[in-house]
């Protein structure tokens, strides 16, 4: 009788036990979905902000705004003079 006893103790013991960790587990797993879905969306925004920056810094996007800040646009390329070419010496 005893050893009936014990037995069920340590099956409710268990039982109570393995329902317990089963609820730990669903909260993390819900906590960890919602960290998940955070990340997503983080990258989503990190993705766009990106292509912003890459849209406003672009060199069409720069070469407007140089030439109406007063620099002159010129599309021939200057060389300095030199006696002999750099390669050379």
């Amino acid at each position: 009788m005893k050893l009936i006893n014990i037995l069920s103790v340590v099956i409710v013991a268990l039982v109570l036990g393995s329902v317990t960790l089963a609820n730990r587990s669903v909260d993390e797993s819900l906590y960890v979905a919602d960290l998940t879905r955070t990340i997503h969306q983080l990258e989503n925004q990190n993705l766009a902000r990106s292509s912003r920056v890459a849209m406003l810094g672009s060199l069409t996007q720069l070469k407007d705004k140089i030439v109406d800040a007063g620099f002159v646009d010129t599309p021939l390329i200057v060389a300095l003079p030199t006696p002999t070419s750099v390669a050379l010496r």
